[in-house]
């Protein structure tokens, strides 16, 4: 559980640094949530802000569970107090919604780079947008190999011209199936306008 709270942590102070205004920080939470939702991490009510009430309100820890979907799970099912909720900022509650999100990816995914391929999702909001989570998902679920891949494709570390056609292959699919009007040709464009 360390490895997964100090991924989660250079995440978050990250996030901190980046000084996200609310706006900000909810077009971030969107497509994180919607992910974890598609992969079936998170329930498919939960909302970020209250999931991130939640957790401040419950005092819950990590630590005390043996796994994050096990602490997840816990802080879902905790029941808001509405006068305590006043006593937290929407940002917070939100930044706090965001961490659990992100610790139950890479907690699940922590052989496959998850937390750099959250970043990359951070960094790219205008492919991987929340209407592409469940694509990616999909895609996930079939092999968690895929997270690497798109990640390597993206910051150009990826040489192999066959695994570089393949992640092609597999974000053109995701583009088309979510923007069903998109040419060949301006679907093409914008995965290549993905590598670094």
């Amino acid at each position: 559980m360390s490895i997964i709270l100090g991924a989660l942590t250079t995440f978050m102070e990250g996030l901190a640094v980046a000084s996200l205004a609310l706006q900000g920080l909810k077009s971030l939470a969107a497509p994180l949530l919607e992910l974890g939702k598609e992969l079936g991490l998170i329930e498919p009510e939960t909302d970020v802000e209250d999931l991130g009430d939640k957790a401040i309100q419950s005092d819950l820890k990590p630590d005390d569970f043996d796994c994050y979907e096990e602490y997840l799970k816990a802080v879902e099912d905790y029941k808001l107090d509405p006068e305590k909720s006043k006593l937290s900022t929407e940002e917070k509650k939100i930044q706090k919604g965001i961490e659990l999100t992100v610790g139950v990816m890479i907690d699940k995914y922590q052989d496959f780079s998850m937390d750099k391929f959250i970043n990359m999702i951070d960094h790219n909001q205008n492919f991987f947008t929340e209407a592409k989570m469940g694509e990616i998902a999909k895609v996930i679920k079939m092999d968690g190999q895929s997270i690497t891949d798109i990640l390597h494709y993206v910051d150009g570390t990826e040489k192999n011209s066959t695994k570089i056609q393949g992640t092609v292959d597999t974000l053109l699919e995701i583009e088309k199936n979510t923007n069903p009007g998109l040419s060949d040709k301006e679907a093409f464009k914008n995965v290549m306008e993905l590598r670094q």
